[in-house]
């Protein structure tokens, strides 16, 4: 069963600025896998205004599976909400895999929010893909991230 989809790409915009931070988030918690929310607008186009670097509270599997609380998430959809912006999605890393959603990820993951995983090699090098999915029976789609100034 295959939980990748094809047709036309989505657009997440992010700042250069921004898409750095995630990248050494990523390389700062290997071997761990890091995740945080991604907080920006969703009208037209999804575009991350900022990011909140989140705790993984996976303490068994830290290395290949996070846990975001929801007492985090609430707490940032709150804060987002309070600033007429919303969250957008969802980010996190694989340590020394592929930059693809895991079955775990689709199994978990929500419609419409964007999922940027980041492939760290070695704790040096990183590479970071995106990825949503419109309803719970739709497989993911790759997004395309559109690196903004």
């Amino acid at each position: 069963m295959s939980f990748l989809g094809l047709g036309k790409k989505k657009t997440l915009g992010i700042t250069r600025d921004i898409f750095d931070q995630i990248i050494e988030h990523a390389k700062d918690s290997y071997p761990d896998e890091c995740c945080g929310i991604m907080i920006g607008t969703d009208m037209k186009s999804k575009k991350v205004l900022y990011v909140h670097r989140a705790e993984n509270t996976n303490t068994e599997r830290s290395k290949d599976r996070y846990i975001i609380s929801p007492t985090e998430i609430f707490l940032m959809d709150k804060e987002a909400r309070g600033q007429g912006l919303d969250i957008v999605g969802f980010y996190h890393s694989h340590p020394d895999h592929p930059n693809e959603p895991s079955q775990t990820d689709r199994e978990w993951g929500q419609p419409k929010y964007s999922y940027v995983i980041v492939s760290v090699k070695g704790g040096e090098t990183a590479e970071a893909r995106c990825w949503t999915f419109d309803d719970e029976n739709s497989p993911f789609k790759e997004e395309k991230l559109e690196i903004l100034g």
